[in-house]
């Protein structure tokens, strides 16, 4: 005996081809040598459907085929960038100021796919490190009794050297060598 769904499939393709019943038992009689489709075996059923195939029955795509669906969880990348704004004492706004310069998405709730999210998180993370070394940094003016104005004209820094993190932990390295 074969399996429900392939002789689900040629039923369907019996009604899809307008198929009578004299008709329908000649042509399983004339492929696969029986009466019935419940008399098909693995072996012959493959040639029962080429041939319906063959006469014009179109199967649909099963329903497992199409999109892929979207199944990460979107409340967990919320609570993270919140997490992150409140570590940084920033606003939605700041969050949402990033979506629009990366995705040109105007709030941060309209993001839609995981990478959006991991986009949005990586920059606050950046930012949560410049900021990290630019305290740890002040740290150690303090203790020189230095401000970032003297360490900026002594060492004949750029503009916005607070902005860069490669420089500002070779700064750290610096201090600590010192």
């Amino acid at each position: 005996m074969i399996h429900r769904g392939k002789l689900a499939q040629i039923h369907v393709a019996k009604a899809q081809l307008g198929l009578g019943d004299d008709e329908y038992r000649a042509l399983l009689g004339r492929v696969a040598g029986v009466s019935s489709a419940k008399e098909l075996t693995d072996r012959n059923v493959g040639a029962v459907i080429n041939e319906l195939r063959r006469l014009g029955f179109k199967p649909r795509a099963p329903k497992r085929a199409g999109r892929v669906p979207n199944t990460f969880n979107k409340h967990e990348q919320m609570t993270k960038i919140e997490a992150q704004l409140a570590d940084l004492g920033a606003p939605w706004e700041y969050a949402q100021a990033i979506a629009k310069q990366q995705f040109g998405i105007e709030r941060i709730d309209w993001l839609r796919t995981e990478a959006q999210f991991r986009a949005v998180i990586a920059a606050l993370d950046v930012e949560q490190e410049k900021r990290a070394l630019l305290a740890a940094i002040d740290t150690e003016l303090a203790a020189r009794h230095q401000t970032r104005d003297q360490l900026a004209s002594q060492l004949s820094l750029p503009a916005r050297w607070q902005r860069d993190r490669r420089l500002m932990r070779t700064l750290l390295e610096r201090f600590e060598t010192e």
